[in-house]
């Protein structure tokens, strides 16, 4: 039987260039805003058990010809992933699906960051499962390692580390750092409040978790509006925790953060990568898989990313951590 029933071509659409302005999201909230923090805060050894959830794997990627020596300043492979857990799912015991797939290449001597977006709906084979699916399942399945087992399969690229974020926890952060300023990336209105293509908002954590889930209301550009809301907020957030200076409030900030974070990182990961790898989020080149949309037999709707934009992704991020 002929797989797919409906096919529509989609190439996604270059950034305009006010887009690549921002911060990049996870990496200056999570790399460079906790490593910051790590170093200069060192009350962090509750804090550090409290993010730090190391996976069953070996000491390096089968990618990699040896481990990554941070204190070397070696260019470094990152998969960032933002859940959404909710007490829903997990009554009955579906897990988390990643919600935000991000890949990154750090290379701290060229000062240079590579990233790419991997849409949570591609299909993909899920390593370790024996399945065929939506590529965000498999952190469902077998949480970071399941998930960088099968990326690094659909890549091609070796992943080191990972760093996850639960994104209903962004409103507990955001009310923590006394709110965050936004600029609103469409023109709609959700739950009362409404925005502008273009203006700034102030907005606290109730709000900015409406802004970063509506995808649904007129004029918010669906799934990828919502993406790119998300990687707003996010951005604004690591740059208000880079902003604060009290130690009273980084006390709340650190608690926050490791209620919401998780990572296989160290301590003494995150002070390297936040006193040797802060330059490369000062040139970033973003990168997103070109491909088709297709609701195949199933009846359910996927993303399918062409081979050939699968390896000029992989040629570019495995340059930039210097392995080919």
């Amino acid at each position: 039987m002929e797989e797919n029933i409906q096919i529509r071509k989609r190439r996604k659409k270059r950034k305009p260039k006010w887009l690549k302005v921002l911060l990049i999201i996870f990496i200056a909230f999570i790399l460079i805003s906790i490593g910051i923090v790590a170093y200069t805060f060192y009350k962090l050894n509750n804090f550090s058990s409290d993010i730090h959830e190391p996976i069953e794997r070996a000491e390096k990627s089968a990618l990699r010809d040896k481990e990554v020596d941070l204190n070397r300043k070696e260019p470094l492979s990152i998969a960032l992933f933002g859940v959404d857990s909710n007490e829903e799912r997990d009554s009955v015991g579906s897990g988390e699906r990643s919600d935000s797939i991000i890949l990154l290449s750090i290379n701290p001597n060229d000062n240079k960051t590579v990233m790419i977006s991997i849409p949570r709906d591609t299909r993909s084979e899920i390593v370790g499962n024996n399945t065929i699916e939506k590529i965000n399942h498999a952190y469902a399945y077998g949480g970071a390692r399941m998930a960088i087992d099968s990326l690094e399969n659909l890549m091609n690229i070796p992943i080191d580390h990972y760093v996850t974020i639960n994104m209903d926890g962004l409103e507990e952060l955001i009310d923590v750092v006394g709110g965050v300023d936004v600029t609103s990336n469409a023109t709609f209105t959700v739950k009362g409040n409404s925005y502008v293509e273009g203006q700034s908002y102030e907005m606290y954590g109730e709000e900015a978790l409406a802004f970063t889930r509506s995808r649904y209301e007129d004029g918010s550009g669906g799934d990828f509006g919502r993406q790119e809301r998300q990687q707003l907020v996010v951005q604004a957030l690591g740059e208000k925790l880079i902003s604060i200076g009290s130690i009273g409030r980084m006390n709340s900030i650190l608690d926050a953060v490791g209620n919401n974070v998780k990572t296989d990182l160290t301590m003494s990961d995150l002070q390297d990568i936040g006193t040797k790898y802060g330059g490369a989020r000062k040139n970033v080149e973003r990168l997103q898989l070109e491909g088709e949309g297709a609701t195949l037999e199933d009846g359910l709707w996927y993303f399918l990313p062409y081979d050939e934009s699968i390896e000029e992704a992989s040629s570019t991020y495995r340059k930039n951590l210097e392995i080919d």
